[in-house]
């Protein structure tokens, strides 16, 4: 399995090389300043199993990706994260310290497959999406302390005074649209919770659907703006329910 992995990993090493060489191409420029990721960013192997993609952290034994970023000064959401100086920031709970193309390429390497994928097919699509299951985790640092809380767990409905249920999240790949460009750098979006066929990961509750202006971080949670956070998305078993 050890061995199989890595011969992967180096397929897709390859791979990004001529996606990058060939960047121009194969992701036209779009029309929006967060669509200007034409490629992943470099890949650096720092032993067997973890790899850098940029600011990405890849462990494909643990099969998770940590991600830097920072919260974003904001009280109405509709997604988790946005790309790096992505416009959505201002409904996203976190901004990442990446582009579309090089998360979905880090998803990739822990072994999330597009194939199992049903992406939402509108914004606040009724029907919950499908795809590999993932967990996905925010930490912070508290003074000394480092705190760890499911993303879900942090998403509080004002109006109706309670936090998210636990639903597991899903890759759905995002979608590439007919002229090439990439919606997830496209629209600036990389983790989301309204059913909305940008993400690249989605979660499949229906708390966030047609709830605009009523979700925000919880504010016992102390997550103040501009604090930083590393985002881990790990793989799961498909078969698992938490």
């Amino acid at each position: 399995m050890r061995k199989t992995m890595q011969g992967f990993v180096s397929c897709l090493l390859v791979i990004s090389s001529l996606v990058a060489s060939h960047a121009q191409t194969i992701f036209p420029r779009g029309a929006s300043a967060s669509s200007d990721a034409k490629a992943p960013d470099p890949i650096e192997r720092l032993s067997d199993t973890v790899l850098r993609i940029g600011a990405i952290r890849v462990d494909t034994a643990k099969r998770e990706a940590s991600i830097p970023g920072r919260v974003n000064n904001t009280t109405v959401l509709e997604f988790i994260a946005n790309t790096q100086r992505g416009f959505r920031a201002y409904e996203s709970a976190f901004e990442l310290e990446t582009n579309g193309i090089s998360f979905n390429l880090a998803m990739i390497m822990i072994g999330l497959d597009k194939a199992n994928a049903v992406p939402s097919t509108r914004h606040f699509d009724p029907n919950p999406p499908g795809g590999d299951p993932v967990e996905v985790w925010v930490e912070w640092k508290a003074g000394k302390e480092t705190k760890r809380v499911r993303a879900e767990e942090l998403l509080w409905d004002k109006e109706k005074n309670e936090r998210f249920t636990q639903n597991p999240w899903v890759y759905t790949g995002s979608v590439v649209l007919p002229d090439g460009r990439y919606l997830a750098d496209q629209d600036a979006v990389l983790i989301g919770f309204v059913h909305d066929p940008a993400s690249i990961i989605e979660w499949t509750g229906k708390n966030g659907v047609g709830r605009f202006g009523y979700i925000q971080i919880d504010p016992k949670i102390g997550l103040n703006p501009l604090t930083p956070i590393t985002v881990i998305v790990r793989a799961i078993a498909r078969s698992a329910k938490n």
